[in-house]
Order: structure tokens, then C-alpha cells, then sequence
């Protein structure tokens, strides 16, 4: 009970013009499972198979279910014997005055949408430089359509250890000149549109291939 008395508080911590929104607790599924309407089996299914170690982000449960974020901001549910829950809080950091309900539809509602280089559209398929430009579009900053034109915008930060949520990650992951660009959504966790994970899915950058071609972070 206090862990949902938690996941559904709008409590916003104000820090130096900034305020962090909690929007809910990242899950990752032990299993392929459906996602449904309504907390229970027999009710419409939305999105018919979700594999196993894909991560969705939990709003609140209810019984045996836990209602998760869909890709058009709706909630879908999933029976709690198909996930585990991470100890990680989604929050997203913005300026003051920033919108609650803006930042809660940009939050990972994009998890799933498939990949597709050079896209630009989450209804046909985004790859990674067109993810980032769109989301940041959305919150009325325009980027430059390559992760590397990108990754000369903003402000650099020198210290990955002061990353916070909604930072710019870029990484050379082929050679030496950068070719990827996240999401970092805290706790080391980063949402990204990757070719190998088929669309936007989350990762962690502690995993060998991100820990290595790590080379940039924009804010």
C-alpha cells in the first residue's frame, strides 16, 4: 500500500528552477505476456505479446494487475505474475512552471514504437537522432537531425555522475565519431530507439556495449 500511495502521488521536488515529477515505477516482464484493457484476462487485448526483459513503466496496481503506460498516453494492464518491479521511480525533470500532464505523456509513452532509419514519425518508425529531436520537440527545443550535429547543442556535462532525468546521452558505438543518442530517464537507466532492440526500448548503461562508447551528454 505504500508503494501505490507513493506511485500515485503527484508530489514535484522544486531544485534550482527545476521540478522533478514522479510518473511511476519501471517494471521489466519475466516473461512474453499480453497487455490488456482491464485488470483481467478476459477483456480486450491491446497489444498482444510483450516479450520477456522488456521494461514498461507501472502506474498503479490493482489486485493481481498493474496498470502500465501505452505508446498514446491510455493506461493497458498486465498481470503482476509477469513482471518484476525495478526499485527505480521514473521522474522527469523540466523547468518550473513545466506542464505535470505534458511531462507524463512525454514519459516513455514511446516505449515499442518500431525502429526505422532515418524516421522521424512514431506512427512509421523513428530511429535514434529522430526519437530524441521529436521528444525534444515537443517541449519547444528544436535539434539538429544527426546524433553527432546534435551532440554540439546544449550544455555539456563533464561528469556522468551528474546526469539527470531528460539529459542527452551519445555514444560512439561502430568507430570513433558518435552514431547513437538516448534518453537518460536517472538511476542509470536510458530510453532509446535502437536497431537491435526492433524500436524504443530502455537500457542501462552499465551494460558493456553503452559503458564503453559512453562519450557525451548534452542538457
Amino acid at each position: 500500500m505504500a508503494e501505490q500511495r507513493s506511485l500515485n502521488s503527484r508530489h514535484a521536488q522544486q531544485v534550482a528552477g527545476y521540478v522533478t515529477h514522479r510518473i511511476g515505477r519501471l517494471i521489466e516482464t519475466v516473461r512474453p505476456t499480453p497487455i490488456h484493457a482491464q485488470p483481467n484476462a478476459y477483456s480486450r487485448v491491446l497489444y498482444p505479446r510483450v516479450p520477456a526483459r522488456f521494461y514498461l513503466m507501472m502506474t498503479r496496481q490493482q489486485g493481481t494487475w498493474c496498470a502500465v503506460l501505452m505508446s498514446d498516453g491510455s493506461l493497458g494492464w498486465v498481470p503482476r505474475s509477469a513482471i518484476k518491479p525495478t526499485p527505480y521511480d521514473v521522474v522527469y525533470t523540466l523547468p518550473r512552471g513545466a506542464d505535470p500532464v505534458h511531462v507524463t505523456r512525454l514519459a516513455m509513452r514511446y516505449l515499442g514504437v518500431r525502429y526505422r532509419w532515418g524516421g522521424n514519425d512514431p506512427r512509421s518508425g523513428m530511429d535514434c537522432s529522430g526519437f530524441v529531436k521529436h521528444i525534444y520537440a515537443q517541449m519547444g527545443i528544436q535539434l539538429p537531425r544527426r546524433a553527432r550535429d546534435q551532440a554540439k547543442v546544449g550544455i555539456p556535462i563533464t561528469r556522468f555522475e551528474d546526469l539527470r532525468p531528460g539529459d542527452r546521452l551519445y555514444f560512439a558505438i561502430k568507430g570513433k565519431e558518435i552514431d547513437h543518442t538516448g534518453l537518460y530517464i536517472g538511476d542509470g537507466y536510458f530510453i532509446h530507439s535502437a536497431r537491435s532492440r526492433g524500436g524504443v526500448d530502455i537500457d542501462h548503461l552499465s551494460h558493456p556495449l553503452y559503458r564503453r562508447s559512453l562519450v557525451a551528454a548534452r542538457r
